[in-house]
């Protein structure tokens, strides 16, 4: 009697366990439905200038152990929720907030999607063509999005939605990760002698406009975080690159600073491959004058400046 006893609770509580074991492994290990991205949901994208409309990508992933059996239909939709939240998490001032991408900017073919069933890699990836020619470096551009129907499984509920980040980049300067280069020269009032100018030294911040344009502060004046868009009417100008290497200048705005360039020799040029040991390095030598427009609306003295601008070559 006590060994059938004995039998009886081992096989209750065999078959609790076995139970258990199914429900945590349905729990674990079942397919849910998201949208691949990182802090705050953000996935960021870089588009080349070099490019008319260049495509590139973000993901729709299934998780769990095993690849979905079955095709998987996601239909997409724009969702605002998130846009308002990273603006107010990360900006106390309007004109600091994150912007949509213009619709006119950008082209997603379909928001219905079809993850196909044994896929080789547990997502499919989403083509978005964007137009980055007059987007600005000093804008963060998302385009919100978010899952709004699955044909089969679960959706993620911290990872349903996403802001698709885009940003812009060229030869020369990205706007992704900043693109900064070494300074060496002096700036001068015109006129002076060498010795009364001041040596330039430190970084400079390079920010892509078009596909040969950079756009950087001029002489000895700084881009950093606490810079507004009034220090940079005023103080930014535009350096193009030709396609004999040689460059130009220009103002970045209309009535702010003036930028002319002065000829010197072995300067005004652009070098992509200038070698020193293992390394490789791009360098710009710029010799121009400016004069910044004073709040009063008249014009400062001119002064000249004479530079090289290096960067080291990225993998």
């Amino acid at each position: 009697m006590k060994t059938l006893v004995k039998v009886m609770i081992l096989c209750f509580f065999c078959c609790v366990a076995c139970d258990s074991d199914k429900i945590y492994q349905e729990e674990q290990y079942k397919n849910v439905v998201y949208l691949l991205s990182g802090s705050e949901n953000v996935y960021t994208e870089s588009y080349t200038l070099n490019e008319t409309d260049p495509v590139r990508y973000f993901s729709i992933g299934i998780g769990g152990s095993n690849p979905n059996e079955e095709e998987v239909t996601v239909t997409l939709e724009p969702d605002n929720v998130l846009l308002g939240q990273y603006n107010r998490n990360n900006f106390d001032e309007e004109s600091q907030y994150a912007r949509l991408l213009p619709a006119d900017k950008y082209e997603i073919e379909s928001y219905t999607v079809a993850v196909p069933a044994h896929p080789v890699d547990q997502y499919v990836k989403v083509p978005v063509k964007v137009r980055p020619l007059g987007l600005s470096p000093d804008t963060i551009y998302f385009i919100p999005l978010a899952i709004k129907s699955v044909s089969r499984y679960e959706v993620n509920g911290e990872k349903y939605n996403m802001l698709y980040r885009v940003t812009i980049e060229n030869e020369y300067a990205r706007q992704k990760i900043a693109t900064y280069y070494t300074k060496r020269g002096l700036v001068k009032k015109e006129g002076d002698d060498d010795m009364l100018g001041t040596t330039l030294s430190g970084v400079k911040l390079a920010q892509p406009l078009t596909k040969n344009q950079v756009r950087m502060f001029a002489g000895n004046y700084v881009q950093n975080q606490t810079t507004t868009i009034d220090d940079i009417k005023k103080y930014a100008i535009v350096v193009q690159i030709n396609e004999d290497h040689t460059l130009d200048f220009a103002s970045y705005t209309e009535d702010a600073i003036e930028v002319n360039k002065l000829n010197a020799p072995n300067y005004n040029l652009y070098n992509p491959k200038v070698k020193q040991g293992d390394l490789e390095y791009r360098v710009m030598y710029l010799s121009y004058r400016y004069r910044v427009l004073n709040s009063n609306g008249t014009r400062g003295a001119w002064m000249e400046a004479r530079e090289s601008l290096t960067r080291v070559e990225e993998d």
